[in-house]
């Protein structure tokens, strides 16, 4: 049986822009060769969304709409259609332009193996002789006879966009394409955006941006925020999320949705790098303004007859109509889920500067819009306009957003704070195994005797040292790496306890380093010292996800182009660089259980983690045919025992006992591990797996086998 590895061994995605700039030029062969090296380029070809894309078919069919539109209105008026395709990707574009009736077609590519496999695409769709495919960025396209293109085109149709639309640089690539390869007279598809913004008070948000005082139990207040953190702007990272999972209950609109700014692809005096826009506002309620929401729609023609919407259903403007016209007989979705879904591009939440005082319904004040050439940014300050905001206090850059939100959940830390009233005393040492751990330092003000804090991040110690100097906290000592723990000061240690958490952990098992760092401590700790957590249990769930499998599922065809060759490009790549399981923010994506929660592998920290673990079991499916995925997620047990009191869970916040009609509510402050199916063969209705724990590599490893035999 053939194992892969998901833990460490899962790689951060680099940019795209970082791909397109280290290997645009390279051939499939000269990328074959440095294939060794290039595991995360492997990777972003697995994972580049040009697959995504093509599988929003509200997407595709818009862009078809609008180059038929745009070309058959040209033709009417006596004129020939010049398209030009910047980032032809599959080709899907410029395969829609020729049958839409365009005289010419020039597509590039930059990134060479996507244009080979273009290339490829093309052909076999028996357009080679209508399309000219050049492998070069747009930057570097030459105009004239016998040049790249032939003349400037008169019709630009391309997709340069993100969720923060000009993270991708868009600006710049239409400035450029207007200048030296585009006519006077061009129209662009699409032919404008325009961004909207709504003003809320979201306290969930918020847990993800600014830390909060920690109390205990009873209301006292352990730890106090330190003021250059209260006050911090936070990531300067754009915060993508699916708004429309977003429980209702979770936030107050105070203002309606509003378009804040406009982008006329076509017009060069416009397409500004560096804008501010001022909006009057008028609170529709009371409360404070925290956070903008944010998306964009595009304008796909000149008349304005086909428009594209990334809003929420809230504010989608299809949405009643979608809403009235649901298949009768077929599952009713959710309204968060009735209009369409894209990964590719989702919505944004932007954090406004604290404010003291709450707006009052009806009170009138200016939403201030700003936009460099990559990023956005809000204000409702009338003072000077504000840089772009960026951390001043270090926690924004050595913890992640989910990583904030699990240090302010209030009901994770009473469950973690309860027990250590029960097993610390006045006579406790206790060695803190985490990174950024504020309830390890929280223990320090609950009268132990000394806490040492393990931190070898230069950031995250910085941070943590900050809270010791801001709370006057005077038993703790850091401890910078494992082989700095001298024998005599290891000797004292009672406890040793970990969150646990690490940065560097993408899924929740890769945390699963605390057992290998007190594997290594243990000669040196008394035989005596308790460990917390004691053990870890991991959980698996068979489901039926709503959208999420689209991600890497198979086009086969996409508006009647085959696009199997792309498939087969992305399959090749994942199967090199991807884990069969990844991590997802499950809470975003719906998903229904298939069956009951299924235990697959339990680690003792205390007894013997050393040794390599194999479990075995099956899942039993009633309904096998709705399998499209397994969710993985990891309990950590304080004391060993199960118990609902002493088990920090980063999976379901209802535990998943049965087969239901009603989606898994997941824990929103952590990532779950997530085994999408690649294909849809007949499903059997028991599906074996196998789970492997190396704990040399402190890796986990999964099987399932779930085709039909």
């Amino acid at each position: 049986m053939k194992f892969t590895s998901a833990g460490s061994d899962c790689k951060q995605n680099i940019s795209e822009r970082q791909v397109f700039q280290y290997y645009e030029y390279l051939t499939m062969e000269e990328f074959a060769e440095v294939a060794d090296d290039g595991f995360d380029l492997q990777q972003e070809i697995a994972r580049s969304a040009f697959a995504d894309m093509c599988h929003d078919w509200e997407r595709n069919q818009k862009y078809d709409q609008a180059l038929r539109i745009t070309i058959a209105r040209l033709h009417e008026s006596g004129m020939q259609a010049h398209v030009l395709d910047i980032g032809t990707g599959s080709g899907l574009l410029s395969m829609m332009a020729v049958r839409a009736g365009a005289d010419s077609v020039v597509a590039c590519e930059a990134f060479r193996p996507m244009a080979d496999c273009a290339e490829r695409v093309i052909a076999a769709n028996q357009m080679h002789e209508r399309i000219r495919l050049v492998k070069k960025r747009s930057t570097k396209l030459t105009v004239g006879p016998g040049m790249d293109m032939e003349r400037r085109a008169n019709v630009l149709v391309t997709e340069l966009f993100d969720t923060e639309l000009i993270g991708e640089g868009a600006i710049g690539t239409y400035r450029h394409a207007l200048e030296h390869l585009l006519t006077k007279d061009v129209l662009t598809i699409p032919h404008r955006a325009t961004i909207y913004a709504q003003v809320v008070e979201c306290p969930l948000a918020l847990s993800w941006q600014c830390l909060k005082t920690l109390s205990n139990a009873d209301g006292d207040i352990l730890l106090r925020v330190p003021p250059e953190v209260v006050s911090c702007r936070g990531s300067s990272a754009v915060f993508d999320i699916q708004l429309s999972q977003l429980p209702a209950h979770s936030f107050n609109a105070l203002t309606e949705p509003m378009p804040v700014m406009e982008f006329y692809w076509s017009k060069l005096d416009e397409l500004k790098t560096d804008r501010c826009f001022k909006n009057p506002c008028k609170a529709r309620i009371s409360g404070f303004p925290q956070a903008v929401f944010m998306w964009w729609d595009l304008t796909m023609d000149k008349e304005a007859s086909v428009l594209l919407s990334c809003a929420p259903y809230w504010a989608h403007p299809d949405f009643e109509h979608l809403k009235n016209t649901q298949v009768h007989g077929a599952r009713r979705l959710p309204e968060s889920n009735l209009i369409p879904w894209r990964d590719h591009w989702m919505q944004a939440v932007y954090f406004l500067p604290p404010v003291k005082i709450p707006l009052q319904k009806g009170q009138e004040f200016m939403l201030q819009s700003y936009h460099d050439e990559y990023s956005l940014w809000f204000s409702i300050s009338e003072e000077t306009p504000l840089t772009r905001p960026h951390c001043s206090c270090g926690w924004h850059i050595a913890q992640s957003r989910s990583r904030i939100g699990q240090l302010n959940d209030s009901l994770r830390n009473k469950r973690y704070l309860n027990y250590f009233e029960r097993v610390f005393s006045g006579d406790s040492v206790v060695l803190v195994l985490s990174e950024g751990s504020l309830l390890g330092l929280a223990a320090a003000r609950m009268g132990v005797k000394q806490v040492l804090l393990y931190e070898p991040n230069a950031i995250s110690r910085r941070c943590m040292e900050a809270f010791v100097e801001y709370n006057n906290v005077q038993n703790v000592q850091f401890v910078t790496s494992a082989d700095s723990l001298e024998p005599e000061q290891a000797a004292t240690v009672t406890h040793v306890f970990s969150e646990p958490h690490f940065p560097s952990a993408i899924l929740p098992w890769d945390n699963l380093h605390y057992g290998d760092l007190l594997k290594n401590l243990k000669p040196l700790l008394p035989a005596s010292v308790a460990v917390i957590p004691a053990s870890a249990t991991l959980y698996g769930l068979p489901v039926e996800f709503l959208d999420l499998q689209k991600i890497n599922a198979p086009l086969g065809t996409c508006e009647g182009f085959d696009l199997s060759l792309m498939d087969k490009l992305i399959e090749q790549h994942s199967l090199y660089a991807d884990s069969p399981v990844e991590a997802q923010p499950l809470w975003e994506y719906p998903a229904y259980p298939l069956a009951g929660a299924s235990r697959l592998l339990d680690i003792d920290f205390v007894g013997d983690f050393e040794k390599t673990k194999l479990s075995n079991g099956k899942f039993c499916l009633s309904e096998p045919g709705r399998l499209n995925g397994i969710a993985i997620w990891i309990e950590w047990h304080l004391d060993g025992s199960l118990g609902p009191k002493t088990t920090i869970s980063s999976g379901p916040v209802v535990p998943v006992e049965e087969p239901s009609d009603e989606p898994v509510r997941w824990n929103m402050n952590w990532r779950q591990g997530v085994h999408l199916v690649r294909s849809f063969p007949n499903r059997a209705a028991i599906i074996p797996w196998t789970v492997k724990f190396n704990p040399t590599l402190s890796n986990v490893y999964f099987q399932f086998d779930y085709a039909d035999k």
